[in-house]
């Protein structure tokens, strides 16, 4: 199949998978090896609350920011290749050839974005322990190129393929436990170095599972090139979408910035399981069966994002949130965006199946560039609010474009999750907030549990479900 060729994305069936529940399913050995991406997501959360702990709010602001932009630069770098390298065959002869030219390609991308990311760190002015984190931490990313995670899935060994990429973090705290009382540097310099001697494990632990060192020896040539810039866009829109809300969320309410920073760092992991499971369900896309678990996932993350915020209504007014409690409704929209982006980051997975990635790079472009303005529209407004609440309209204005892609529309189910979801997010600040969380939750919690699905086929005259 040429993959340059445009296809109509084959038209999902929710609603007959519906009435039979186990073909849409989401199979245990599945999630288990899409929940491996946890181990180094929590050792990277507990990483991060140490240096907040250890820095204070007041340094950790900028810190974070710098750690923000290392992982931001190496997903960057990556240039979409390993999302492109989970469809091609290992078998191909011209298959080692193909990874060796990638490894060039993103070799060169990581040393452009070393130099602009030093450049850039410097005309923000940022100085002190956020610069010497980035000095210390930035070999990392030249590191991080030995990932052999996308083959090991490929040939069938998913959960060692997952594994081989969350190496990282519970190795840099582990060595950040070590160091810390042996060497001379700051803090935030013996944390640097952590994590690029974590990522130094990493790569150790890939190329002894590429069994072929030849392998990591890059290549000067086109390859597939094209292929991974239009994967990469997709990427990279949303990755830069999502870290410009800090930037401009850190003058207008410093003092959120920490508490956002870690909320955020929660959103990532989970973000990270969501994409890991989108990852494992790919191969399977272009099946009836597949289409459904992806549908089923997809509802399923506006059931949990729905659920979690009804809950946080009861919770909001306990002793243990007094301090924080300004910041708890900021805190709502910001989830309830990250429900609309993930939900809609598994459909995507539908079009990447039909290699329409062009039409999805496409869509992403638009989106998330009108979103970025009405961001940076709100931004200059002055309020924090205000630009939260921008980043929700974007994303969910991205998913009903998405949707029409797709031929699919919201549901009853989808709407209601939606409404719910708004309502909690505008409650949050009035008296009668845990009076609605109590009345809601539970027939949220019946509509979770029974995965009733968000999104039904399109209501078109002639059209075949």
């Amino acid at each position: 199949m040429n993959p340059g060729a445009s296809q109509e994305p084959a038209q999902p069936t929710p609603g007959k998978h519906a009435r039979h529940p186990k073909a849409g399913s989401i199979s245990q050995p599945l999630l288990f090896a899409a929940s491996t991406y946890a181990l180094g997501q929590v050792a990277n959360f507990l990483f991060q609350l140490r240096l907040l702990y250890l820095l204070g709010p007041s340094q950790y602001g900028e810190t974070g920011l710098a750690h923000l932009l290392l992982v931001t630069l190496i997903f960057l770098a990556d240039l979409g290749y390993s999302s492109l390298f989970l469809r091609e065959s290992g078998n191909s002869p011209d298959w080692q050839h193909t990874w060796r030219y990638a490894l060039g390609h993103r070799l060169a991308a990581t040393t452009v974005l070393l130099a602009a990311s030093a450049l850039g760190w410097q005309l923000w002015g940022s100085e002190g322990a956020s610069q010497e984190y980035l000095l210390w931490a930035a070999p990392a990313c030249l590191l991080a190129l030995f990932n052999y995670s996308s083959p090991m899935i490929a040939e069938g060994r998913r959960l060692a393929g997952l594994l081989v990429t969350q190496v990282a973090w519970p190795a840099a705290l582990l060595f950040w436990y070590l160091l810390q009382d042996s060497l001379a540097q700051s803090m935030a310099a013996t944390a640097g170095l952590s994590v690029s001697l974590g990522y130094l494990v990493q790569a150790l632990v890939n190329v002894f599972c590429s069994r072929q060192l030849k392998l990591w020896l890059p290549l000067v040539g086109k390859g597939q090139i094209g292929a991974a810039v239009h994967l990469s866009l997709i990427g990279i829109c949303g990755t830069l979408h999502d870290r410009l809300t800090p930037f401009l969320l850190a003058p207008l309410a410093p003092t959120f910035l920490p508490f956002f920073l870690i909320l955020n760092h929660v959103l990532s992991g989970l973000s990270g399981i969501q994409a890991q499971l989108a990852r494992l369900l790919l191969p399977t896309a272009n099946t009836a069966p597949g289409q459904a678990r992806i549908l089923t996932v997809a509802s399923l993350l506006l059931w949990g994002t729905a659920t979690v915020l009804l809950a946080g209504l009861l919770i909001k007014d306990l002793a243990l949130f007094t301090g924080q409690r300004p910041w708890l409704g900021l805190a709502a929209i910001v989830i309830f965006a990250w429900g609309i982006s993930a939900s809609s980051g598994v459909l995507a997975t539908l079009l990447i199946s039909a290699r329409l990635e062009g039409r999805l790079m496409r869509l992403l472009v638009i989106g998330m560039t009108d979103s970025a303005l009405l961001q940076i529209g709100a931004a200059w407004a002055g309020d924090a609010g205000y630009l939260l609440w921008a980043r929700m309209a974007g994303v969910l204005a991205i998913l009903v474009w998405q949707l029409k892609l797709l031929k699919l529309r919201f549901g009853l189910a989808g709407l209601t999750t939606l409404a719910l979801s708004l309502l909690a997010c505008v409650a949050d600040a009035t008296d009668w907030a845990m009076t609605i969380g109590t009345v809601l939750l539970l027939p949220i919690l019946i509509g979770l549990l029974r995965q009733a699905p968000c999104y039904l086929p399109a209501r078109r005259a002639g059209a075949h479900p």
